[in-house]
């Protein structure tokens, strides 16, 4: 007989490794603190940790010098390309930051590129292809996101437990993944970069801490131990409701995380919630959109086992033996809990995710984001309206609506000419003006006020309905923005904010039908609730407390007032680069 032959690997695809837990809570006699995954490669990857969208640039702490990176190994034989890394325990070590930070980035970009969520590739909010990494930006307790920089800014701080002995925030894959989704959101929603509303702001909160647990959920260590840890109890899994714990210990010194994603956090009852900070008011929203997770878990766990205990108990009918015991159904019920949690995720990051790209331009509340997860999810998959049902009683419950019905997609009540070019509309801008100025009254444009079509999205899409059954869905989302004024007064200096506002129009691409409507306008009577007044309540309020104290500085380059009108560009950043 012939020898067989060995396959040859697949040349594009890149063995990625990035830390799989925060240093210090990996188990003892573990011989790799690394997580790998293949990465497919259809780019160049360079030394240095260099791709044509993200590059990393070490600087040395103590004189600024540019580190060299660690050096890419091409692929030989059976052994896939990778990034050489000395010793995958030595967490301190400059490679293994480097090449740790570098992987999950490109795993986050990958995870919201997937076909199944947005589908399509991730683009930056600023001009120019490549996202800059430093690891080791400084001395301080923080790391952001900077857009006018074009990078992601990694700061260190003292061991408070270890003298002469330093805590990356690089090394906590929570962190990475945090600050690369406000990266990746900002490139999706760049109008959030300059919003005035503590609900727009802790929005982009709230979805960065979704990242860094849907991150967590992949490494597969760190999801073998929790389950183990918990008995698959997901509301005991630490390791995924918690956000950067090693961190926040080490920053504050009170033994808590940075924030608990599982919580009860409520705009009606806040507590010990500052509903005027973005971080806590994040809480509200994910406290919902991980009770969501827990359900999903829940019902197909719950699902699987059934199904896993019949086909046992069959086989030991089939054997004549007794039916499964107490100690045999737990052990069944635990067998099925890895598997159940990463399907549930799955159906999570498509609920979460693909209604970014439904989101309304400009400044939005925690009801407008509902209704997008609504709209994009009915579409996907209209039989399946628990998952709905539950986000609208969460919405209700933590009082981020008034009233669950205005979560429902909306019918524009119009009809587009079944002659539209929606190819022309797609690629050319004159087009989509012209369409715009037709329907403007229609996209609750107000009259005689400029506006701006922005790029349309032509956004194809898998998905797995609840019977199984795959689908494809193609859809343009048609966005158009335009800039409004909310009455704001502060002693004699200016009567107003500037506040941007948006529709996004979502239509069939096969039957050309309008199928929603989203705009947080109240010229829309579908959803005459609250929401939107109060998010411009809740900016007033947040508005003169930043001002009182000192964290907007008029007159600065981000805080201008031009006749009458107060302008502030880049909220979030100033704030998180304050340690707000």
């Amino acid at each position: 007989m012939p020898k067989k032959k060995t396959p040859v690997p697949d040349t594009n695809v890149v063995k990625l490794k990035y830390m799989d837990t925060e240093p210090g809570r990996a188990a003892k006699g573990t011989k790799t603190l690394m997580q790998g995954w293949e990465y497919t490669a259809n780019e160049s990857l360079l030394d240095g940790q260099v791709s044509r969208r993200v590059a990393v640039i070490d600087l040395d702490p103590d004189n600024g010098t540019v580190m060299p990176g660690a050096r890419f190994v091409s692929p030989k034989g059976r052994t896939q390309g990778r990034y050489k890394v000395k010793d995958e325990l030595d967490f301190e070590a400059v490679d293994f930051m480097q090449v740790g930070v570098f992987s999950a980035i490109m795993r986050m970009m990958s995870i919201f590129e997937a076909e199944d969520v947005l589908g399509r590739k991730l683009s930056w909010a600023f001009d120019g292809e490549q996202l800059l990494v430093v690891p080791r930006a400084g001395k301080m307790p923080n790391a952001f996101y900077h857009r006018d920089s074009r990078s992601l800014q990694f700061f260190f701080l003292d061991d408070p437990n270890k003298r002469g002995k330093l805590v990356y925030t690089c090394l906590s894959p929570d962190i990475v993944a945090h600050e690369t989704t406000h990266a990746i959101l900002d490139g999706i929603a760049p109008d959030l970069y300059n919003a005035t509303s503590p609900q727009s702001l802790a929005r982009h909160e709230a979805i960065a801490d979704l990242g860094a647990v849907m991150l967590a959920v992949r490494t597969d260590r760190l999801l073998r131990q929790v389950m183990i840890d918990t008995g698959g109890d997901l509301r005991k899994a630490e390791a995924f409701n918690e956000i950067a714990r090693q961190f926040g210990e080490e920053a504050y010194g009170e033994g808590r995380p940075l924030r608990d994603l599982n919580n009860n956090a409520s705009m009606l009852e806040p507590g010990d919630l500052d509903l005027n900070e973005p971080h806590d008011l994040s809480t509200v929203l994910t406290g919902a959109l991980y009770a969501l997770l827990i359900a999903e878990y829940e019902e197909i766990r719950q699902e699987d086992f059934q199904e896993k205990l019949a086909k046992e108990a069959m086989k030991r009918i089939e054997a004549g033996h007794s039916a499964p015991t107490k100690e045999d159904e737990d052990k069944i019920r635990f067998s099925v809990s890895g598997f159940a949690l990463f399907k549930a995720t799955e159906k999570f990051k498509r609920i979460a995710f693909r209604a970014l790209d439904y989101l309304p331009p400009g400044e939005i509340s925690f009801a407008d984001y509902g209704r997008a997860m609504v709209a994009a999810d009915a579409y996907s998959n209209p039989d399946d309206p628990e998952p709905r049902n539950f986000i609208k009683g969460e919405l209700l419950r933590r009082g981020m609506v008034d009233d669950v019905s205005t979560l429902d997609p909306v019918d524009p009540g119009f009809a587009l000419p079944t002659e539209l070019d929606l190819e022309q509309l797609a690629r050319s801008d004159w087009a989509a003006y012209q369409f715009a100025e037709t329907w403007r009254e229609k996209l609750l444009i107000p009259a005689n006020i400029p506006f701006e079509v922005r790029p349309r999205l032509d956004v194809t899409r898998k998905t797995w309905r609840k019977n199984g059954q795959r689908a494809v869905t193609r859809a343009l989302l048609f966005k158009v923005a335009w800039q409004a004024a909310q009455e704001f007064r502060w002693g004699d200096f200016f009567h107003e904010v500037a506040v941007t506002r948006g529709t996004t129009l979502a239509i069939d691409w096969e039957t050309r039908e309008v199928y929603t409507l989203l705009s947080p306008s109240p010229d829309l009577p579908a959803q005459s609730d609250r929401s939107t007044f109060r998010n411009n309540a809740m900016r007033t309020t947040f508005l003169e407390a930043n001002i009182a104290d000192g964290l907007l500085e008029l007159g600065s380059s981000n805080v201008q007032i031009q006749n009458g009108t107060l302008r502030i560009r880049a909220m979030g950043q100033m704030l998180h680069m304050m340690g707000h």
